[in-house]
């Protein structure tokens, strides 16, 4: 062989090279595009599911909730052709159809909402399996839903409303008979949705009971006041737990959704910025992607730890050398923020049964927000105490953290331990959340006292290990 077929040969083996560099290159960037777009759709559907959580905490009537809930939906999953929410009528033991929206038909809604209700889980139907689900039931409507223009719906999602083991209704969607073909990683958010609009109607129901209750009361004396007194600390704490229960599902369902199509992304988009010149133009736009995907991963990691199960052990615990830890922790941040920290600590604290890993959690959370609120320095008070509150109930351990800073304004106060609600401008308004759950897992309580200028004290009470 000539050296120049040598050369030759040389020159075609080359290009063959470069040319499946290409071809790979190629396929990671589209394959980076596929998931960065999968990513933010989610994080669109997640911010969407989380405005309308933040606005059914807040409404107090079923009517409006319910006209919030299926008008949303239809944004949330695009493709829809109709949203049906069904309430149960206990009276009548009956579904009773409280708010529409899109162009269904009012049969199909309700042939739907009666698979909806017996379901546990939200569900996912497609093509024939819908049509065999309604026939199961064995419904006098079968022959005129037959009749109904656009039966059987291509597919379709339903999910029952429900509060722990109480029926409470169904939400319907399904997407015509245009081919609109809902996918299995819708479920989790419909699931939530549903969970969502139940705490919320639960809450307002509760409320107008407790009223009513309020009003009966109002003819006893000190006996009556005191039980009500207690009803309605039973009643908020059991909202509030339902209210952690259905945004904790929501993240984790969400999180497990997102965790693997953005690691693939960010994976994708190193494997891109390795093959690219240093001073090639797209490199900042690459800085940015990688920048904005880890933001996600913080918030994700964030929402995680609001529902991930606990794996420690309860074990006897000294809230005082907690503190003394936690505060030894913050000394650098103290020591920046010219603030001066106190702690008058009880010697005969006994102990408490516990997570040591969350109690310091909580702490850890509470003094770094006190130190935000002192952004000019100040004072930082901690002190431990043990109360006795009637001579036959057990004693409780007491934990006051108290700061001289901005403090927290009236209407805030009522929502701070609310998840989602914040008045940072940079956060996430789950970490008192996290904390007042913390609190409750460990029987206890925890609360608030604020005046604007003045400061703000956290009261934390614990029940002493027996």
């Amino acid at each position: 062989m000539s050296e120049l077929e040598c050369l030759r040969g040389y020159i075609q083996d080359l290009e063959g090279r470069l040319y499946a560099a290409e071809a790979r290159a190629d396929s990671v960037a589209q394959e980076a595009e596929l998931q960065q777009r999968r990513t933010i759709e989610l994080s669109a559907r997640l911010s969407a599911i989380l405005s309308i959580s933040a606005a059914l905490l807040i409404s107090r009537d079923v009517d409006a909730i319910v006209q919030l809930v299926v008008r949303e939906a239809v944004g949330i999953f695009p493709g829809t052709s109709a949203v049906y929410l069904f309430l149960l009528d206990l009276e009548h033991d009956r579904l009773q159809l409280q708010a529409a929206a899109g162009s269904g038909d009012h049969q199909t809604g309700s042939a739907l909402a009666r698979i909806a209700i017996l379901s546990p889980r939200a569900m996912l139907l497609v093509g024939p399996e819908l049509e065999m689900a309604v026939e199961r039931l064995g419904s006098d409507e079968l022959d005129q839903l037959h009749n109904t223009p656009g039966w059987p719906p291509y597919s379709a999602l339903l999910c029952p409303l429900r509060v722990e083991s109480s029926r409470m209704g169904a939400i319907v969607l399904y997407g015509g008979v245009s081919a609109h073909l809902y996918h299995p990683r819708d479920i989790p958010f419909v699931q939530a949705l549903a969970d969502l609009t139940a705490v919320a109607i639960d809450e307002v129901q509760q409320r107008a009971r407790a009223a009513i209750l309020q009003r009966d009361l109002a003819i006893t004396q000190s006996l009556h006041a005191e039980a009500q007194a207690r009803l309605n600390a039973a009643q908020a704490q059991l909202l509030q737990s339902a209210k952690l229960a259905a945004v904790g599902e929501l993240s984790a369902s969400v999180a497990h959704e997102i965790n693997n199509p953005l690691y693939a992304a960010r994976n994708s988009l190193y494997l891109v910025e390795q093959d690219m010149d240093a001073d090639h133009p797209q490199r900042a736009f690459l800085a940015i992607a990688q920048q904005e995907l880890g933001r996600i991963a913080r918030i994700i990691t964030r929402m995680r730890d609001f529902y991930r199960p606990t794996r420690a052990e309860l074990t006897a615990t000294s809230v005082n050398i907690l503190l003394r830890e936690t505060l030894e922790l913050v000394q650098t941040h103290l020591r920046h923020g010219h603030i001066h920290a106190v702690a008058t600590l009880n010697p005969d604290l006994p102990a408490t049964v516990a997570h040591a890993d969350q109690l310091r959690q909580v702490f850890l959370n509470i003094i770094l927000n006190a130190c935000d609120a002192m952004p000019r320095g100040g004072d930082l008070r901690v002190t431990t105490q043990l109360l006795h509150a009637r001579p036959e109930a057990p004693p409780t351990i007491g934990i006051h953290i108290t700061d001289t800073g901005m403090g927290i304004a009236t209407e805030h106060l009522a929502h701070i331990f609310e998840p989602f609600y914040t008045t940072k401008a940079q956060g996430t308004g789950l970490g008192l959340a996290i904390s007042a759950h913390i609190i409750t897992q460990h029987s206890g309580r925890i609360s608030v006292e604020s005046e604007l200028g003045q400061g703000t004290t956290f009261t934390i009470l614990l029940p002493v290990s027996t």
